[in-house]
């Protein structure tokens, strides 16, 4: 398999062809753990959450020596699941270490409201979020130094998604020290990016989500992250499909686009 992001995408330009041929290979032969794994990958491609857990359970039986893969997809997923809701505002996000900022329970409240149809009331308590949110500097090793980092979804603005230890977790940006996602290897990799993230001294490994959450029926292109497709709502929130979008003083960056992130000195927590 091609390594590289633009490989990866292009080997992946028929996610349907290639599931049919990894479902014909399993049937060819069950035990074949390895076509089996490929096949689970391919159904997380295409947000089929059902299929995959259901593999995950088969694969777990006809090979335990993969035990350990098979409960890293199993979290994943369950990540996955959870992200959903946190994005609606149905509960919050897990933390990573003790302590968060205020503003994040008013980005939650914001997300529910906007859910529930309250556009107006949602969009000013996420105002009041971004206004309470400290903006870092920094400096990316590939696009240079910039003044401001933030997720372009409006659902997370001033929070990056980490899954770390089998939850989903919320880290204010300005709590970030460093940050480190490297390019895809392989299938997994656009939907879950490998990274380490510095806070307080400490470093965490964990992924970070490469896409905005979709749908089965949503688009090959936004599936696989070779685009980003935007959204506004009504209220004046935008929330994006398909590939992940860092925004800057300096413009919009994929994940994958700003290499190593180190960032300045925090601001005290609001």
């Amino acid at each position: 398999m091609s390594t590289g992001k633009t490989g990866l995408i292009t080997e992946m330009a028929e996610i349907d062809k290639m599931i049919a041929q990894s479902v014909d290979a399993v049937k060819t032969n069950p035990k074949d753990f390895e076509n089996r794994l490929t096949l689970i990958k391919l159904y997380c491609l295409q947000s089929k959450w059902d299929n995959a857990l259901h593999q995950l359970v088969t694969l777990q039986k006809i090979e335990p020596a993969v035990q350990q893969q098979c409960e890293l997809y199993n979290n994943l997923i369950y990540s996955e699941r959870m992200r959903e809701s946190v994005l609606l505002g149905e509960r919050a996000a897990g933390l990573v270490g003790n302590k968060q900022p205020v503003w994040i329970n008013d980005l939650l409240k914001a997300n529910a409201l906007y859910a529930a149809g309250q556009f107006v009331e949602g969009e000013r308590v996420r105002g009041q979020c971004i206004e309470a949110a400290s903006a870092q500097p920094g400096y990316s090793s590939t696009i240079g130094e910039f003044e401001w980092l933030a997720d372009g979804d409006d659902r997370l603005g001033p929070v990056c998604e980490f899954i770390s230890a089998g939850a989903y977790r919320w880290v204010p940006v300005a709590d970030i020290q460093s940050l480190l996602v490297n390019e895809p290897q392989g299938i997994s990799d656009l939907i879950w990016a490998p990274a380490e993230i510095v806070i307080d001294g400490q470093t965490w490994k964990g992924y970070l989500p490469a896409r905005y959450p979709l749908s089965i029926t949503s688009e090959q292109s936004l599936k696989v992250g070779s685009k980003t497709e935007w959204q506004r709502q009504e209220g004046g929130r935008y929330i994006g499909l398909g590939r992940k979008m860092w925004i800057t003083n300096l413009g919009e960056y994929s994940l994958f686009e700003t290499g190593e992130l180190t960032f300045s000195k925090r601001d005290n927590l609001q």
